[in-house]
């Protein structure tokens, strides 16, 4: 076996006793794919490491420990976030693996042609734009058919106004809408994942790392803030849509052999 997926996997077994003991009402769905967090955590490590020892200066002497110890469990969380990821795909055939690829890239499109025909669309509607710029905060697989989803309800709800308007068709909606709910069920197996189970583990392991990243982002733009630049060397977990690297998950790299 890969040492690097030892290593993971090590961690994971390691980590599963805390993970268990995280308060349900805190836990989060993952919303980006495991490559994006490895890669995340990597930009946010190398920028962020030249400014420790700004904390004892920055911050009391309790906020600099806390954070100094965030910092360290940045690339371990994102490790056994990236093991539990893996630990549900595990049972996945190969005929599920490769339906979950075509499917990424489908409500993709799906997502893209939507939203850019909904802009025009419904700019003189207010209720509708608002949704719009909710839509377009964020980018990751799961965000694709969540927005798909909204987007298809949304031309529905004003149908009678936009019919003809656009390219877009009832079997188009009804083709999208399918597609992204497959998706969503792909990837999350339901809503309430018992505990203790690969699909509960991983939101626990996202959920930690997750945590330990929002805590040195906004603390790395805190202390790059006469930076023009602190934007771009500070990414967020969420990215906008006009962000370069948000079409890198439909084809993401493959994970380390087992």
């Amino acid at each position: 076996m890969d040492p690097q997926v030892t290593k993971m996997n090590e961690l994971f077994e390691t980590r599963r006793p805390a993970l268990l003991s995280l308060p349900e009402d805190i836990l989060l769905r993952p919303r980006i794919s495991r490559e994006r967090a490895a890669r995340l955590t990597g930009i946010l490590r190398r920028e962020f490491e030249p400014l420790l020892p700004l904390l004892p200066s920055e911050l009391s002497a309790s906020r600099a420990s806390e954070r100094a110890a965030d910092f360290a469990a940045l690339e371990p969380n994102q490790l056994v976030f990236y093991a539990a990821d893996l630990a549900v795909e595990t049972p996945w055939t190969s005929d599920q693996k490769a339906r979950r690829s075509e499917l990424v890239a489908k409500v993709r499109s799906h997502d893209e042609t939507l939203f850019g025909w909904a802009k025009p669309a419904f700019r003189a509607h207010k209720e509708a734009s608002a949704i719009l710029a909710d839509i377009q905060r964020g980018r990751g697989i799961r965000d694709d058919a969540d927005d798909t989803l909204r987007l298809v309800s949304l031309f529905r709800s004003h149908w009678a106004a936009v019919n003809g308007k656009t390219p877009i068709t009832q079997a188009e909606l009804e083709t999208a809408e399918a597609e992204a709910t497959e998706l969503l069920q792909i990837l999350d197996g339901g809503d309430d994942p018992p505990k203790g189970s690969p699909r509960d583990l991983r939101r626990r392991a996202y959920t930690a790392w997750h945590r330990s990243y929002a805590e040195i982002f906004h603390l790395g733009r805190y202390l790059s803030r006469h930076d023009p630049a602190a934007l771009q060397r500070f990414p967020a977990i969420a990215p906008e849509r006009n962000e370069s690297d948000a079409d890198d998950e439909a084809n993401a790299p493959a994970p380390p052999a087992g």
